[in-house]
């Protein structure tokens, strides 16, 4: 029953949740800024409809992309929908510095004009004798930003006041730090492979495998953004990490099923003593799971839905592997999770270490599972001195232990959305197994 939920939840999550929610930030953030700078610049306050269309076509566009992609796969919609995340999440990054920049200008002319004020009175306090103009006299010159009725508004002249200079130039330094995090992660932080070494205690493993390898990767996404380069950087890391097993947990290709004899080819070249065992991730129901599938088994890479096999049997009874499907399986209207037919094709007395792509999975695996491995978050991808993806992701990247279970989140090989990588390097995961 917990498991029906949590598959509800998840698809529900998806595909309506999610997108509303990825629409309704970037429409404000969008009108946020273009509000902003029309507050800064009278040359943009005066042209104040090509703005706004501007601003529709930055959203409706790459969302339009967005959409055709997810039909027919095409290259070019992808590159659009790309270059749109891309665009947004410069716009949704520069919200922060720009919201501080605002305040402190806010703060620190609201606190010069109360000085002010404090002056101007004790001046006057002290010269009781001054006198004040008319009310109704005339101002001795115009001021500054105040246009000749027949001037056009295009041809007001941009005069800013100190405050707006400042504003803007601060609004701009946020918008160019944001747009070079950005462009750094796309040069070099997707390209910074990183192997953790993560030791791990499994009750009742034979004494044989103390020390046994396992080297996860996941969420690789061959595609547009993940080819020869990346695949190779990336399994380099691989054979250095010296394994016994390599499993992928998941999000193997990214949309397209023409990358599916890439990424087969990919994993069935990895050199490992129990060879290469896989599962399928949410990604891998978009492009088509049986596709998917079929390329796995031709490689020679074992591809586990909803199965269990016994390892290293006469190392004294070796281990249980357990492989589900991924929870957004019945919104593909594949077989969903089960967690309870991978155990009965193994003997119950077996140590048990699951893979699932979706760390959410872990409320109902633990207790039942010495170890599950997953991945799907990317770390939260893009990590700008925080972890936005935490507000909203309770197993978001590492290690977390419940219910005598551990659970190791992997950050993922590859990207989705925008092409980069923010304070989340790529992943190798060397999982140690320790007999307890």
């Amino acid at each position: 029953m917990r498991a029906n939920v949590t598959v509800l939840h998840s698809s529900m999550l998806r595909a309506v949740v999610l997108p509303l929610m990825v629409l309704a930030i970037t429409v404000c953030t969008h009108y946020v800024l273009a509000v902003w700078a029309m507050q800064i610049s009278p040359w943009l306050a005066a042209r104040r409809r090509w703005v706004w269309a501007l601003v529709a076509s930055l959203v409706l566009i790459p969302m339009a992309a967005r959409i055709v992609h997810g039909k027919w796969h095409g290259e070019k919609s992808q590159r659009v929908g790309s270059l749109g995340t891309v665009e947004a999440s410069i716009v949704a990054l520069s919200m922060i510095p720009l919201g501080l920049v605002r305040l402190g200008v806010h703060v620190g002319f609201g606190a010069a004009g109360w000085f002010r004020r404090r002056d101007e009175e004790a001046h006057e306090a002290a010269s009781p004798g001054r006198e004040e103009p008319a009310a109704d006299a005339a101002p001795s010159a115009a001021p500054a930003m105040v246009a000749r009725t027949d001037t056009p508004a295009h041809e007001v002249p941009a005069q800013l006041t100190r405050r707006q200079i400042i504003e803007g130039v601060g609004g701009a330094a946020a918008l160019a730090a944001s747009g070079t995090a950005l462009g750094w992660g796309m040069v070099r932080g997707r390209h910074a492979f990183v192997i953790e070494e993560v030791p791990v205690r499994i009750p009742g493993l034979p004494r044989a495998l103390d020390g046994y390898t396992i080297v996860q990767i996941s969420d690789i996404h061959v595609g547009l953004f993940v080819g020869d380069r990346e695949l190779g950087e990336g399994l380099e890391r691989v054979a250095e990490a010296r394994p016994d097993l390599v499993v992928a947990t998941g999000d193997l290709v990214d949309h397209d099923e023409r990358y599916i004899p890439a990424m087969a080819r990919a994993l069935g070249s990895i050199r490992a003593r129990d060879g290469v065992a896989a599962i399928l991730g949410n990604h891998d129901y978009y492009t088509g799971a049986q596709d998917v599938l079929a390329g796995l088994r031709a490689a020679g890479v074992r591809a586990l839905v909803n199965e269990g096999l016994v390892l290293r049997g006469r190392d004294g009874g070796g281990f249980a592997l357990l492989g589900v499907a991924d929870i957004f399986a019945p919104g593909a209207r594949e077989e969903p999770p089960s967690l309870a037919r991978a155990m009965a094709m193994v003997p119950p007395d077996r140590p048990r270490i699951l893979l699932a792509h979706q760390p959410e999975f872990f409320v109902e695996s633990q207790g039942q599972v010495a170890l599950q491995l997953s991945g799907h978050t990317h770390g939260g991808q893009i990590n700008p001195g925080f972890r936005p993806a935490s507000l909203f992701m309770r197993y978001l990247a590492g290690r977390y232990v419940e219910a005598g279970s551990t659970l190791w989140v992997n950050r993922g090989f590859g990207v989705a959305g925008p092409p980069t990588r923010i304070g989340a390097p790529p992943e190798v995961t060397k999982i140690v197994l320790v007999s307890a």
